[in-house]
């Protein structure tokens, strides 16, 4: 038997997806109550309140930092996989940039049939230009912190091994 069956078949070295999947449930669920949070907190101390279709710093401040603590308990609550609690962690970002990924084709696809046919399907930001490619950074530093957040979030649900 492989290592990675004998892995697997033991319990350890395996992936349990459905710690994942529940993780990224619950880093999804944290990012609306989160996010929600901010940006009121946020509408109370400063003006103008942040709209909904704005993007300024402070949208992307408030982002940043929703995503982080989303992924920091759905990195947690993918514990229940008992061990490589870090890998699991970083797994629930993984897992929402792929989700995103599909819905984003779905979409886009969906999109194609109510609209003038192949002319609006969409095109990779980075053709739009400047805006286009602060767009894309943005979005990979907001990737890169939830899997750091995953990775830390999975590492402080791991059991401590006191033997």
């Amino acid at each position: 038997m492989s290592n990675i069956a004998a892995g697997a078949a033991s319990g350890k070295g395996g992936t349990r997806w459905g710690a994942v999947a529940l993780g990224w449930v619950l880093a999804v669920l944290t990012g609306i109550v989160t996010g929600t949070i901010l940006r009121q907190a946020y509408g109370l101390l400063a003006e103008p309140p942040v709209e909904g279709g704005e993007l300024s710093a402070t949208v992307v401040v408030i982002s940043v930092v929703s995503g982080f603590l989303s992924y920091l308990v759905g990195g947690y609550a993918a514990r229940m996989a008992r061990y490589s609690g870090g890998r699991h962690g970083a797994l629930t970002a993984v897992f929402g940039l792929i989700v995103g990924v599909i819905l984003a084709i779905v979409l886009v696809f969906v999109g194609t049939l109510f609209a003038e046919g192949l002319a609006a399907l969409a095109v990779p930001p980075s053709s739009f230009g400047p805006i286009g490619a602060a767009w894309a950074a943005g979005g990979l530093i907001l990737f890169l912190v939830n899997l750091f957040a995953g990775f830390v979030g999975g590492k402080l649900g791991e059991p401590s091994n006191r033997s």
